[in-house]
């Protein structure tokens, strides 16, 4: 029920964004039209200005300002054909800079004679058909004593960009707040599944630990029991024997807790590295040494190939032998039948590299990217299938890199795997 609502959430909630995005471009249409026609009012506000300014100019004739040649008197003379362009040009860059409009304008003054246009002059350039089609005009009728139809026309080949321009601040800050919107809820999403991921590989946790500690606990519960039993303990053999019991299952709860222990200091970051020289063939070898006997059980082997011509390196004796002790416990782990493990070792520049190789299970290629993540586990099927919190590859991750060194797998489903360590040589990184 509750994978439905949030579905449903999720369902709604984009909807929501996306109409918000919808109604934010309708906006910006509707304004960018609105700006449009406010701009084409101000370009035709302006030319009837100019046309004012010119029929003035022209009838106070003052100060040798007067538009039209000394010797003419309407504004397209049919003797001289003069007309004072540059007049025009100067009025129209003082009324079009209010619209936000430089240089880029070009103008012209034509004569409309039926259905015919003739242009005369102006800033023309190789926008005459524009000018002549332009629905910026103005008549100059007033301008002249002929009853021919005059007009002033301007084209203005950047006006959308001018537009947009003047729109520029208000649909970016729209734009800035729908990203807002939009990254805030794949960020709230994508936490929510993370947490919601956590929860459930921390419930895994717990079932498994809860399952791991249960067996040796009842295990020391029930050699506990059996030695109090007078026949068992007149039986020196069998005394020793559930002794033995108690002792390896405690030994192995306590292994248990101090590796969640140890992960917690990790994670405090408190993790302490006690270095010193060991050599590794050494420590590989006692440890393969007594995993043989529970390989050999089951019908598999360890074979080593030591090769590397220096094997010293400056590490903690214990972690780096808890990283080979969980590299081998999972190749054992995840091979159902008769496991053969391959441990290799060869030099790499400045340090030394370990290979474990196994006949497994190995791991999918959806899983190897979080195979080194906290409490993550392979699973075959039932929870508790394999044995274990989830901590090993963690552990081994945080602890080779502490020691400034790598790790790197390489596996394919149903073929095995193989985890390579790599340790620097003498180099003390803390």
């Amino acid at each position: 029920m509750k994978n439905k609502t949030s579905i449903l959430i999720i369902i709604l909630a984009v909807i929501s964004i996306i109409g918000v995005v919808i109604t934010q471009i309708i906006w910006i249409d509707n304004a960018l039209k609105l700006k449009d026609e406010q701009f084409a009012d101000k370009i035709k506000v302006s030319l009837k200005t100019i046309a004012n300014t010119l029929y003035t100019l022209h009838n106070n004739n003052k100060n040798g300002l007067e538009l039209l040649s000394i010797t003419c008197n309407p504004i397209i003379s049919p003797k001289t054909s003069e007309v004072d362009y540059a007049l025009i040009d100067s009025l129209l860059r003082v009324e079009l800079a209010g619209s936000k409009v430089e240089n880029d304008f070009y103008f012209g003054v034509y004569q409309i004679d039926g259905n015919d246009k003739k242009l005369f002059g102006g800033k023309i350039e190789s926008y005459e058909s524009e000018i002549l089609n332009s629905s910026f005009s103005v008549s100059l009728s007033c301008l002249y004593n002929y009853e021919e139809n005059y007009q002033l026309a301007l084209f203005i080949p950047n006006k959308d960009h001018i537009i947009f321009r003047q729109m520029l601040s208000g649909i970016i800050i729209s734009a800035l707040f729908v990203l807002v919107i939009g990254f805030s809820f794949i960020y709230v999403l994508y936490v929510s599944f993370k947490q919601k991921r956590i929860s459930i590989m921390k419930n895994d946790f717990v079932n498994n630990m809860t399952h791991e500690f249960k067996t040796p606990i009842s295990t020391i519960s029930l050699s506990s029991e059996m030695l109090l039993r007078d026949e068992i303990l007149a039986d020196k053999e069998k005394a020793r024997k559930y002794s033995k019991v108690i002792f390896d299952e405690n030994q192995r709860l306590k292994n248990q807790v101090e590796q969640v222990l140890q992960i917690a200091v990790i994670e405090k970051g408190e993790m302490k590295i006690r270095k010193k020289d060991i050599d590794v063939h050494k420590v590989i070898a006692d440890i393969v040494q007594k995993m043989e006997i529970t390989i050999s059980e089951r019908g598999g082997a360890i074979k080593t190939y030591l090769n590397a011509n220096s094997a010293k390196i400056f590490a903690d004796k214990m972690h780096f032998t808890n990283v080979i002790n969980n590299l081998l416990d999972n190749a054992n782990k995840y091979t159902p039948d008769s496991p053969v493990i391959i441990v290799r070792t060869h030099n790499a520049k400045n340090g030394i590299v370990i290979s474990i190789e196994d006949n497994g299970i190995g791991i999918k290629t959806n899983d190897q990217k979080d195979i080194f993540k906290q409490f993550h586990r392979v699973h075959t099927g039932n929870i508790h299938d394999v044995k274990g919190f989830g901590l090993g590859l963690f552990y081994v991750k945080l602890t080779t890199e502490a020691h400034g060194g790598s790790v790197k797998l390489t596996s394919e489903w149903g073929k095995g795997s193989i985890f390579e360590v790599f340790f620097p040589f003498n180099t003390d990184i803390n």
